[in-house]
């Protein structure tokens, strides 16, 4: 019997291997007549590479790298603090497995130093799996080399732009990259609704990784802050595979490393804030925050798939301890950027709590973090969504001020509003791209802030 299982499987496997090299024979006399291919008119396959990388969730020793492939792909990223030397490489693995996905791939750098600029490159290279260990794969496709710089308290002047409800305009997209180019700050905020909806991955590799056929991101990293219509749309769930998460530091070290001290384990941070930031360029702090949908949770709308609501208030215990420490307390101006504005003088504007209609501010929100930021001595909030830029002047009750800026109009109401710290003055200036002037300026002194905990 096991002589005929063995005459069996032997028969099996010389077939599978006639087959194999008959197969592969067709293939490699396709690829040798590719005039042939032309002839009858058969399409060209999907590119390897299909995106230029982009730069995100930047820190002082870290890095994010992201690019989209149009097949299924493994990638790394080369770097290093010499062009003609890129003697590091990063695999970003995850759980043991390297990076492989058919649309997105995505490369932590870790162990960097802070305010240091480096040079890198991505390499990809085709992988298709046929079995578990059965795999078919080609050589690694490498990027040009670009560099990039971390952020870090030492610098003595931290920039920044911001753009806002871009609702996937390719021009608007193609006039913004014109003129962040021509700002070039440290970073750039991309302040929410970037598109009207994310259906499908090729909204968001055009909306993201492709801005208007260009890139913003490629060398200057951009910050993300979600609008109400980036949680639009099925593919909305699958967000975090092209425009990553902020890592939240859990243990007592990585608070420190992220922090500068310790919190109280009482209260941790809840990792489901990952849309929640603080970068540090100097005398320059940078906060984001996430106003989510702009209607209450129980509207029809959703359909009983929204928790916006509590999702604020797990926001409003990360932000205390992010203004408590010493991280942020030490810098000499603080900015924090939202899509949805925080509050609005106007009785008749709706709050984002109401049966019907959509918020024109986020009551919840301006409730629960506006005390903070008072507290804590922010400067400035930065926002969009009204597609109106309007300036809002600080208070006796709110020592902040509100900067909204403009809309999706390029004839009409797009705008870039930038600022610049430096020695004892924050400058945050309101530029129109429809108009080709500038809308607004201000100037912020050093603020007065609560002593960090220790």
């Amino acid at each position: 019997m096991c002589r005929v299982l063995l005459s069996i499987h032997i028969q099996t496997a010389m077939t599978f291997t006639l087959h194999r090299r008959r197969f592969l024979g067709a293939v490699g006399a396709t690829l040798a007549a590719p005039a042939l291919l032309a002839q009858e008119g058969a399409a060209p396959g999907p590119k390897l590479v299909d995106s230029l990388p982009s730069l995100q969730c930047p820190k002082g020793d870290s890095m994010t790298v992201i690019w989209a492939v149009g097949q299924p792909a493994a990638g790394f990223v080369q770097y290093g603090t010499d062009k003609d030397n890129l003697d590091q490489t990063a695999y970003g693995d995850v759980f043991g497995l390297n990076a492989y996905h058919h649309r997105f791939l995505q490369v932590r750098l870790e162990g960097l130093k802070p305010n240091t600029r480096y040079f890198y490159r991505t390499a990809t290279r085709s992988f298709r799996f046929i079995a578990a260990y059965r795999f078919d794969q080609g050589e690694p496709e490498y990027s040009e080399t670009y560099s990039f710089d971390t952020p870090g308290a030492d610098k003595p002047v931290g920039t920044f732009s911001v753009i806002n409800d871009t609702h996937n305009n390719p021009a608007i997209l193609r006039a913004l990259g014109g003129r962040l180019q021509k700002i070039d700050s440290d970073y750039t905020l991309w302040n929410g609704d970037l598109a009207g909806s994310f259906d499908n991955e090729r909204i968001a590799i055009d909306t993201i990784l492709k801005p208007g056929g260009g890139a913003f991101s490629t060398e200057k990293p951009i910050l993300f802050v979600p609008g109400n219509h980036d949680y639009r749309g099925e593919w909305a769930r699958n967000l975090s595979l092209c425009l990553a998460p902020w890592e939240q530091s859990q243990t007592p070290e990585m608070q420190i490393a992220q922090w500068g001290t310790p919190l109280d384990p009482n209260a941790p941070i809840n990792p489901s804030v990952g849309r929640n930031f603080v970068v540090r360029i100097g005398p320059l702090a940078l906060i984001g925050l996430d106003t989510g949908e702009d209607k209450p949770d129980n509207r029809t709308e959703w359909a009983g798939l929204a928790s916006f609501e509590p999702y604020r208030v797990k926001q409003r215990a990360w932000l205390e301890r992010a203004l408590q420490s010493e991280f942020v307390a030490s810098a000499k101006f603080a900015v924090a950027f939202c899509h949805i504005p925080l509050f609005d003088s106007r009785p008749e504007v709706n709050g984002g709590d109401l049966p019907t209609g959509f918020a024109g501010f986020q009551r919840q929100a301006g409730n629960l973090w506006g005390p903070l930021l008072t507290k804590y001595g922010v400067q400035a909030v930065i926002c969009g969504h009204t597609h109106r830029h309007r300036y809002d002047a600080p208070t006796a009750d709110r020592t902040w001020a509100q900067i909204v800026g403009g809309g999706s109009n390029l004839e009409r109401d797009v705008t870039v509003i930038h600022g610049k710290a430096a020695g004892d003055k924050l400058e945050i200036i309101v530029d129109s791209v429809s108009a080709n002037e500038e809308l607004g300026r201000w100037a912020f002194a050093p603020r007065t802030v609560a002593a960090p905990t220790t």
